[in-house]
């Protein structure tokens, strides 16, 4: 199986797909068609996967202007999409998300190559919308969310999940990673892949409190390093201890997940996914200007009784009365957890997978009915 996989702007439309692709021992052949100089690029290749770059561009609230020149952009990368699939002789073509999937899926649809969409959201952003119709199938991770397509269109898979979460090390084991014994209290405070500042700032307002509870994983993004690790250094040595920061973390993440008691963070679709898997109750602040996706993330949990919605403007304030409550209350943390774990599809990633290979074998047996 030829497979392209076309996805960009976040670490949300790039560990899904790796997800998939590690649910196998034998790879298909690969190319990843990106918008270059972003997140998923190093993502990308680190996974050993060969990668190119197209032009692309959003549309979604900006000025005239800047909607004239991103049309342009996507106008060129249909036409650097087109000659690639091409080239590469693609047999199936995976969107995972971000506007680059726009241009790749049109040339896919208008080279008769199956398109199957990956959507790790609640609800559809304008480029899954756009590209639906086109689409064999689109796979989702809950049940509402089937109702934004056709009938038939959606297939309800779960959240592919890296294969160290989909069958977690116990959380004993998962906890010396980080030098934290079985029985402290252990919040893990996360932005996703790029960080949140609002979320940084909040923490760093509070983390003599917070240290005080227990320790505390926190991933910080890539610009907030510097005037946090002062944070830290002011702390007295015993709260230094418990308070463990990390710009990024690739493979540990997955321990700090299994490890925690509990996790404050965005709502992005990984919320979905990952934290189901860890069976890992929730704080959720939702990125205010992401349009509703997070919001609706959040509140599909929340309704669930898997987490607690906190707006982002409210955090710095609410953050040690929640997290004081929610840790000292073993009963609610519990059933917060019994709750995730049913939420949780580990066989999410295989699925998807086998869904790719049922529409390149498809297309390879018409091709050969018709030769």
């Amino acid at each position: 199986m030829r497979l392209v996989i076309a996805g960009g702007g976040t670490g949300g439309h790039v560990y899904p797909a790796l997800s998939v692709l590690q649910s196998r021992t034998q790879r298909p052949t690969l190319l990843w068609i990106g918008t270059g100089g972003g997140l998923e690029q190093p993502l990308v290749e680190r996974a050993g996967i060969p990668f190119v770059g197209i032009s692309a561009g959003g549309l979604r609230g900006l000025g005239p202007g800047t909607v004239a020149r991103n049309s342009l952009r996507l106008a060129r990368g249909f036409v650097q999409a087109w000659r690639w699939l091409r080239t590469f002789q693609a047999d199936v073509v995976f969107a995972t998300g971000g506007y680059v999937t726009v241009p790749v899926g049109l040339a896919a649809w208008l080279q008769r190559r199956p398109l199957l969409i990956e959507l790790p959201d609640l609800e559809p952003g304008l480029a899954i919308k756009a590209l639906a119709p086109l689409a064999n199938a689109v796979v989702v991770s809950a049940e509402p969310t089937a109702a934004h397509f056709a009938a038939g269109k959606a297939i309800v898979t779960g959240y592919p999940v890296r294969l160290e979460l989909a069958h977690p090390k116990p959380k004993a084991v998962a906890r010396t990673t980080f030098d934290i014994g079985r029985d402290e209290r252990l919040l893990l405070v996360t932005g996703g892949s790029q960080g949140a500042h609002s979320l940084n700032r909040a923490v760093a307002a509070s983390v003599a409190a917070l240290t005080e509870i227990g320790h505390v994983i926190h991933v910080h993004g890539r610009s907030d390093g510097q005037w946090l690790q002062a944070q830290r250094a002011a702390l007295p040595t015993e709260q230094q201890g418990r308070y463990h920061l990390f710009d990024y973390l690739h493979a540990e993440m997955v321990d700090a997940l299994v490890a925690a008691d509990l996790v404050v963070a965005r709502a992005g679709a990984s919320a979905l996914g990952e934290f189901p898997a860890a069976h890992l109750p929730a704080i959720l602040v939702p990125y205010p200007y992401s349009g509703a996706h997070q919001w609706a993330n959040a509140t599909f949990l929340a309704e669930r009784g898997a987490a607690v919605t906190v707006a982002d403007d409210r955090l710095a304030t609410e953050l040690v009365p929640l997290v004081q409550s929610l840790l000292g209350d073993e009963q609610r943390l519990d059933a917060m957890r019994r709750t995730m774990a049913g939420l949780a599809r580990p066989d999410a990633a295989e699925r998807i997978f086998e869904l790719l290979q049922g529409l390149a074998t498809s297309v390879t047996a018409s091709q050969q009915a018709h030769s």
